[in-house]
């Protein structure tokens, strides 16, 4: 009676599965509404921060005056990147705003603009830099509703009063425009496409060589593309160079970024030719390709970027800005030699290679023929053993014969693979195309 009491009270206290289901289903509903509220709490802020604030800041920074951007009011527009997730936009609004201010008459607020759009490319958060890229080249395709030209077109950035005061600051800012414009859609941070390790995806396992985690060099950092892009960067970096009668502290604090991007630049270069030249790089690595990033630091980027360092300094020295005194990261001329004799050495070992099976051919060619002759010589003796013999030769010549096909076979597969894997890569990597219509020639 005890036991059949307790049964009845322990399901009269049973919760009512249609109650615990509907409590189930009002909880989700609840944190999705909570979820929903932060999202548009964040947004909210998200788009205060890229609104009045920073409408406010971006007025008190370009002014049409003397005075310079100063650092406080740069590090709190791009301190807004290091404060929202990148799944938030935050550039259309940040560029249209740029480009605004650089759309002015007054070359003092154009090149504050600039230097602020500069500041956001070397100096944003990492997460959003892509976005940077993309929606700069996207507004520079787009027309301007209320310019009725394109966002960023060369005409209105470098339009205005022309007087014999500014006629040599103008001059100035139609390089920096172009550096900037061309640096902040290839680049960003410190060139972190080039200095940066790419890890790429897992290989596809299953397969008896295992799977394939590192993508070599020449796929992801010393890129042909980046090399056509570092190339650009150089030559206009290095015509910022300031002339006579273009000293003047803006000018100064432009030619200052320009100086040290060209050494970060530098940098980043140097680090991927050592991992490249020091067998790190993938071992499938392009030799024709490592050699052209070879000839491109050693006898353009290294040594224009401190020839610039040497003529810039002491002119910076003057408002108080100081370049590092040494380039970072360099490349020793030994491994130099070894970029550029990489293409003779593929060449070598691939004729080596080739050698190589003429002369396993010819072995296994001549492995039937001692035991040919053998076996003539008893013939008579044993006619059936004879046959015997013969039949075994042959055997072993055809077994031969098919190891040497099955070996091209799989050498030829190995390559179709490799092909396809390239292909596959190439699909799956980001374009990262330099079109020459969106940038502003001089």
């Amino acid at each position: 009676g005890t036991f059949t009491r307790g049964l009845a009270a322990i399901r009269e206290n049973l919760p009512d599965p249609t109650s615990v289901k509907e409590a189930a289903l009002s909880s989700i509903t609840a944190a999705r509404e909570s979820t929903s509220r932060l999202s548009a709490n964040i947004y909210r802020e998200v788009k205060g921060l890229t609104s009045s604030e920073l409408e406010q800041v971006m007025l008190k920074a370009t002014r049409p005056d003397d005075t310079p951007v100063k650092g406080k009011h740069v590090e709190r527009l791009v301190g807004v990147t290091y404060q929202v997730s990148s799944r938030y936009d935050l550039y259309d609004s940040v560029l249209r705003k740029i480009w605004a201010k650089s759309a002015e008459k007054d070359w003092r607020t154009k090149i504050k603009a600039l230097y602020i759009l500069h500041r956001f490319s070397a100096d944003g958060a990492p997460e959003h830099q892509a976005s940077l890229k993309a929606r700069l080249r996207e507004l520079r395709r787009t027309i301007d509703p209320k310019r009725k030209d394109k966002y960023f077109n060369s005409k209105q950035l470098l339009s205005g009063d022309t007087t014999p005061e500014n006629v040599a600051f103008r001059a100035f800012l139609s390089r920096y425009a172009h550096y900037v414009l061309l640096r902040a859609q290839c680049f960003g941070g410190a060139f972190d496409e080039i200095g940066r390790e790419l890890i790429g995806k897992g290989g596809r396992g299953g397969g008896k060589s295992g799977s394939k985690a590192v993508k070599p060099i020449t796929s992801t950092q010393l890129r042909p593309e980046h090399l056509e892009a570092a190339t650009m960067v150089l030559k206009a970096g290095v015509a910022c160079t300031m002339k006579d009668g273009e000293e003047d502290e803006n000018c100064a604090i432009a030619l200052e970024r320009v100086a040290a991007d060209l050494m970060a630049l530098s940098t980043a270069v140097a680090k991927a030719l050592n991992k490249a030249l020091t067998e790190q790089g993938g071992g499938d690595a392009d030799p024709a390709l490592i050699q052209k990033w070879c000839i491109f630091y050693s006898e353009q980027l290294f040594p224009q970027t401190k020839s610039m360092v040497k003529k810039t300094s002491p002119k910076l020295d003057a408002y108080g800005l100081f370049l590092p005194s040494r380039m970072g990261t360099t490349v020793s001329p030994e491994l130099i030699q070894k970029g550029l004799k990489g293409v003779e050495q593929q060449q070598d070992d691939e004729e080596a290679d080739e050698d190589d099976i003429v002369e396993e051919k010819g072995e296994i060619t001549n492995k039937a023929t001692p035991k040919k002759a053998a076996s003539s010589s008893s013939a008579a003796a044993s006619p059936s053993k004879q046959q015997e013999k013969d039949v075994n030769d042959d055997t072993v010549d055809e077994e031969d014969e098919e190891e040497v096909v099955e070996e091209e076979e799989v050498a030829e597969e190995e390559e179709e693979e490799d092909e396809e894997e390239e292909e596959e890569e190439e699909e799956d990597d980001e374009d990262f195309e330099y079109d020459e219509e969106y940038y502003d020639d001089e």
